[in-house]
């Protein structure tokens, strides 16, 4: 009886380890190709103003997130941001967060996204928005 139960567990154990084995996919070469910390090279403004919900004209101002992107197993991250990354290097980011000083708490639609690409020569660029001003991102994947 006792060999019967250790059989089992031998078993058992084997076979819990087959399955969690395939539910956790190997994250694709093609996609962990771009992993790696990309340095903070430029940030330049799309648009020089917008209307604000007033209807009053506002400057955007300077963009400087100075902060690196770093991508690990086709997830992408920079300051508050998350998204993925696609196997041509295409990627998206996103947050929601809170709203700007003086509006207390979160406004519906206060949504960051940068969209952008890796090129070959491992330069990041994004375009960076939310709802008033938009910016050009740059970051150089740094040498191994």
């Amino acid at each position: 009886m006792q060999r019967a139960v250790g059989w089992l567990w031998i078993i058992g154990f084997f076979g819990s380890l087959a399955t969690a084995n395939a539910q956790t996919p190997a994250a694709p070469t093609s996609v962990t190709k771009y992993d790696g910390t990309y340095a903070f090279v430029s940030a330049t403004k799309v648009n020089e103003t917008y209307t604000d919900r007033s209807g009053r004209l506002k400057q955007c101002g300077n963009l400087s997130p100075r902060t690196s992107l770093t991508i690990e197993n086709g997830h992408a991250r920079f300051n508050l941001q998350q998204g993925t990354v696609a196997s041509r290097g295409e990627f998206i980011t996103r947050n929601m967060s809170p709203a700007p000083v003086g509006h207390g708490g979160f406004i519906a639609g206060w949504e960051i996204i940068a969209v952008g690409r890796i090129d070959e020569n491992g330069a990041a660029r994004a375009r960076w928005a939310n709802y008033d001003c938009s910016y050009d991102l740059i970051w150089q994947k740094a040498s191994k």
